[in-house]
């Protein structure tokens, strides 16, 4: 049986060349080279479960998401200690988050975060601290802002190679899912601070009315009073009392035009309150454009030129 080779098994020192292809094929193929077969399966599971991080983010406060991830990462990395800081590129407060809790961070993480040119390299942790733990850093240089993710595990093998992969794929998840909240409560606050400033106008408007009512009333029935006493003595002719506008009529304003589209008019009716075209966008959630072609098309319809001359036309019409 010397010099035969048996069928499915390889000779003793040669390589199988279906592990090597598996080996090079790298984190996208069936995992890490450096993994067994039941690490590859927990290595997919921990890299599913990251990558579904941000649906389960979704409403949530910026803070809220920062101790999310290092929840998260306690639990898939097997941490000690972890500390994190997001700037917002926006000028709006940094936010940083640590464990274990405590009135300050760990001074250790802290004493790494503040270092720079950290790529996720592993680094002894300062002494005092348990024998063979090790800490890895992440630095964030996004186009929306910046910060840095410290972690530290007592292993004497940490950060794997991929640890550090699953490492950069959560904290990628956060900062993707923080950044989308600080937008979003940023639009919410403009969007209500343009409702107050709506109500405010109202009531000041509505007082406005509530006051110059009875005046404009009185001045109405004189002009009407010194219209007639004006009007020459002689035979009265047919109609020519129905031609006289009387008193009732007077509070009778026409309506709005009816070719003004529903939105059209919303829109006059905040003109008329007051507001420019980025207040009236953000009340009615609509863009500065959108909101330019609708006073537009509404200035041709009611033909006026100017925003004075369209207030007083809503005013006239009780758009307001």
């Amino acid at each position: 049986m010397t010099g035969r080779a048996v069928p499915g098994r390889a000779e003793p020192g040669a390589e199988r060349p279906d592990l090597a292809a598996a080996a090079a094929e790298g984190p996208l193929g069936d995992g890490p080279p450096d993994l067994a077969p039941v690490d590859t399966r927990r290595w997919l599971r921990d890299l599913s479960a990251l990558l579904a991080l941000p649906a389960l983010w979704v409403d949530h406060e910026p803070r809220e998401i920062a101790t999310g991830l290092l929840s998260v990462l306690f639990g898939v990395l097997q941490l000690d200690a972890a500390y994190a800081r997001f700037d917002d590129g926006d000028d709006g407060d940094a936010l940083e988050v640590w464990r274990p809790s405590g009135p300050r961070p760990p001074a250790g993480l802290l004493d790494r975060a503040a270092r720079t040119g950290d790529d996720g390299t592993p680094e002894d942790r300062p002494a005092g601290a348990a024998d063979g733990a090790r800490t890895a850093t992440l630095p964030l240089a996004l186009p929306w802002g910046s910060g840095t993710v410290v972690v530290s595990a007592p292993r004497a093998d940490f950060p794997t190679t991929t640890e550090i992969q699953l490492l950069r794929v959560a904290v990628g998840q956060a900062a993707i899912a923080i950044h989308t909240a600080r937008r979003l409560a940023r639009e919410t606050g403009a969007r209500r601070a343009a409702e107050h400033a709506l109500h405010r106008q109202q009531r000041v408007l509505r007082s406005l009315v509530d006051e110059l009512t009875p005046e404009l009333s009185a001045l109405a029935r004189r002009l009407h009073d010194v219209a007639r006493e004006a009007a020459p003595a002689g035979p009265s002719r047919p109609g020519a009392q129905d031609a006289m506008p009387s008193l009732e009529s007077t509070g009778d304003l026409p309506p709005a035009p009816a070719d003004l589209t529903r939105r059209e008019v919303e829109v006059l009716g905040l003109l008329a309150q007051g507001l420019s075209n980025k207040e009236i966008a953000g009340v009615l959630w609509l863009s500065d454009r959108t909101v330019e072609r609708h006073l537009t098309s509404l200035y041709r319809k009611i033909g006026v030129a100017r925003r004075s001359e369209a207030t007083a036309f809503a005013l006239r019409h009780r758009v307001v």
